[in-house]
């Protein structure tokens, strides 16, 4: 069974609290069969920005960070496949800085993941973006930056998969997401990503937070095959080694019962279809 992680993050993202070393350990200690670290890709709005944005600490320092997972897959080699990656913000001053970015780091990728976490500098799971607008008005707006930010980045190659899809549902006071409720937004932009030969995460973040299911839910990866979709991807959005590898097995089983019979591999931003 392939069981993967594909969205792990270390102490190289702000919010990470587990070195790779451990992420690695941990992974192993779930019987998996790969790990790709997705470090967070964010960078510093430029001051003219048209709204507020969130600002990050430091950029991701990408020498220092290709050496470390270039350790730990040396460490693990032939018992533990180790990927280097990012998760890329779909905001769009990130995506007017990262080519520049990718084009003179030294970071042989193999995996780039692309989720978008705020609009107007508020994180979109927070109640303070959701309760302010209301479920429907707020899912509308995500799904709108959503579309934009996967239109761009589809245009300028810089991402493999959508993380996160329906991440707006995290909020605990938002409710249960209905697909029909935003189907119009939710299609236009599993179009585009199928079009642009992008991917879907499951998430199994949303098992251990409020929504109590993944991101997205069932109905919508339904949706995303049913379109055509066929990319997809396993991921637990750990940020501590402690959550590394869980709901993995949960999520095969999910794909399944998506309709799906593999799932995605990634090396070299090449993918790679499983079965499952």
């Amino acid at each position: 069974m392939n069981l993967i992680d594909y969205h792990v993050h270390t102490t190289f993202s702000e919010d990470g609290v587990s070195t790779p070393e451990a992420c690695a350990k941990a992974a192993a200690g779930q019987n998996l069969s790969g790990i790709i670290f997705t470090e967070h890709l964010e960078f510093i709005p430029p001051p003219d920005s048209p709204e507020p944005a969130y600002v990050p600490t430091r950029v991701l320092p990408a020498r220092e960070y290709a050496l470390a997972v270039a350790a730990v897959r040396e460490q693990w080699r032939g018992r533990l496949s180790v990927g280097l990656g990012v998760e890329l913000g779909l905001e769009p001053h990130n995506l007017d800085a990262v080519p520049e970015f990718l084009a003179t780091a030294e970071l042989a990728l193999d995996y780039v993941l692309g989720s978008l976490h705020f609009i107007r500098g508020v994180l979109v799971q927070e109640p303070a973006f959701a309760d302010r607008l209301g479920p429907t008005e707020a899912a509308r707006l995500y799904f709108e930056r959503l579309l934009a930010g996967v239109k761009r980045a589809s245009s300028l190659g810089v991402c493999d998969v959508i993380g996160h899809f329906d991440l707006v549902k995290r909020s605990p006071t938002f409710g249960g997401f209905r697909l029909r409720d935003q189907r119009v937004h939710v299609e236009e932009t599993l179009r585009v990503i199928i079009r642009g030969g992008l991917g879907l995460e499951v998430n199994t973040s949303g098992l251990r937070q409020s929504p109590g299911e993944p991101y997205p839910g069932l109905d919508t990866l339904k949706f995303y095959r049913e379109l055509g979709g066929e990319i997809v991807t396993v991921g637990s959005d750990s940020h501590t080694a402690a959550t590394v590898g869980l709901g993995s097995t949960e999520a095969l089983e999910f794909i399944r019962a998506a309709g799906f019979r593999h799932i995605t591999l990634f090396s070299g931003r090449t993918p790679r279809r499983v079965a499952i």
